[in-house]
Order: structure tokens, then sequence, then C-alpha cells
């Protein structure tokens, strides 16, 4: 079952969009919900107001804290809970996911952890911070703020380059191959699979899969023809599209059509709005 469902997005500043992919406020109005959400990238969440439950992909199922770092995801989750839901988010770049969390990526796919486990009591303090502020500027900048110090008391030195070329490879979906991914980071074969599975949780062709279902889901959600832009041409076939769809959305194409999801219509409408502020692979998908 949809729930009323409102969310504003904003790009990161600047000197984080190393790190940070997206940050974004979600309103949900009703007393209980069932809400498929789609597969993503890593997350961290400060849920002011409501409860509930992750039911991931492979079958475990967390908790939704105060403060919750949600690891990569490799397929739709089902979030259920109690509202009304307040909740304060920011999407997460791999190297992120590493750098506060001291976790790779393969170990924690599919999973919710508590910001108090590993942050200590800066997790109270950054949702005490947020839950006196009311302006969503001032919001967005306590959660990149406390993201930036996180960061810095851990001192990672992540391979932001490879991250970039990964990320504009699949960006590119449409052809992409993974000889062609192996050739641009100038590494061998089985390195560049344990980076992608270091960093994003996967191995490349199984995050080709993700962003290819994931890049046509969005595009439905916001009411384009994916046959006349040519993104279903990436499919074998319809039921190979719908398959994929159902995967990692969470929904067949028809369902999407049908709007059956209010979030996965405003992730994907929020995020098409910061095109030219955040990379592609974050505003397209």
């Amino acid at each position: 079952m949809t729930a009323p469902i409102s969310m504003e997005y904003a790009a990161p500043p600047a000197e984080l969009q190393l790190w940070i992919s997206s940050l974004y406020r979600l309103h949900q109005a009703s007393a209980s919900f069932e809400e498929v959400e789609r597969a993503d990238r890593p997350q961290i969440r400060v849920m002011l107001r409501g409860g509930g439950a992750y039911h991931f992909a492979n079958g475990h199922v967390d908790i939704a804290r105060p403060v919750t770092l949600i690891g990569p995801t490799s397929g739709a989750i089902t979030d259920k809970g109690f509202g009304p839901m307040y909740v304060v988010g920011a999407g997460l770049h791999p190297t992120a996911w590493t750098a506060l969390t001291g976790l790779d990526a393969e170990k924690s796919l599919d999973r919710a952890f508590d910001g108090c486990e590993i942050f200590g009591s800066a997790a109270q303090i950054l949702f005490d911070a947020i839950d006196a502020e009311s302006e969503t500027a001032a919001i967005f900048k306590i959660l990149c703020d406390f993201v930036a110090a996180q960061i810095a008391l851990r001192g990672e030195a992540p391979p932001h380059d490879f991250i970039a070329i990964m990320d504009a490879w699949l960006a590119e979906n449409d052809d992409a191959e993974v000889a062609d991914l192996v050739a641009r980071t100038g590494l061998s074969p089985r390195q560049v699979e344990r980076l992608s599975k270091r960093f994003y949780g996967l191995p490349p062709k199984s995050l080709l899969r993700k962003y290819r279902a994931l890049h046509a889901a969005a595009a439905l959600a916001r009411g384009e023809d994916i046959a006349a832009n040519g993104m279903a041409d990436q499919f074998y076939d319809q039921s190979h599209l719908i398959r994929e769809l159902k995967r990692f959305a969470g929904l067949t194409p028809e369902q999407i059509k049908a709007r059956q999801s209010e979030l996965l219509i405003a992730i994907s409408e929020g995020r098409k709005s910061l095109s030219g502020q955040v990379d592609a692979l974050v505003s397209n998908a």
C-alpha cells in the first residue's frame, strides 16, 4: 500500500560531492505504511518522527533507528512502519560508506546499522541538532557538517579516482562492457572485481544490471516512454524487463506506470531535479 509522501532534494556543497550524492527530507503522512523502496547506494538517515523496519532482498530485517546507516542494496527493500514519519537523509558515495563505518560494502550489503553503535554519542547530538531546526538549508548543513567531521576523524584515503571511473561507466550503461571498465582503470580484471565488491558490494556485471534497471524504473516513474528513448532496448525482451525492474525497483513496469509507489516517484523526480548539480548516475537513477 502506498502512502502520502513528499520529498525535498538538494545537491551537497561542492566540497562534499566526493562523499555525499544527494540530500533529502521526507514526510509521510499516514498512521501506518508499507512501501517498496528501490535498490540504492548507501544512506545515512535521521528518523525524527515515526518508526519501522527495513525488509531487505536477502531476508534481513533491521529496525530503523533514530540515526541509521543503510549499506548498499542488491534489490528492492520493503519498508514497513508507522507514522506520521519525518526523515532527513543523505545518499553516500561508496568511499563515504567505508570511511564512515570501516566496513567493506560487500559485508554490509542489504543491512542497516544503528548510528549510535558507529558514531557513539555524536549520533544523538546529530539527532537533537536536526530536531531543533526547521529550515531546510540549515538542516542539510548540519548533516553535511556531521558527515565531514566523522570522515575527518577516521582519516581514510579512499580511491576516489576508481569510484569516478566506475560511476561514469555505470552512467553510460546502454552499451557498457566490463572490458572497457578494466581498460579505463588500468587495473587487472581481478583488481577491478575486488574493488567493486569492496566499495559497491557487487561485482561490475551485477552493478550494471542494477543501474540499467534503476535507470529504466526512474524514467518510467517520471512518465517517460522507455521504448521511445531506447532504454527498453537494453533488455532482451519484455519478460527480462519485468524481472529486472521487479528485482531492483520492486515493481513491474505496469505497476510503475500506474503510480503504485509514491516513494519511487518522489525519489525519481527529486533526483532528476538535481541534473547538472550532481553526477549523472545520481540524477538519472
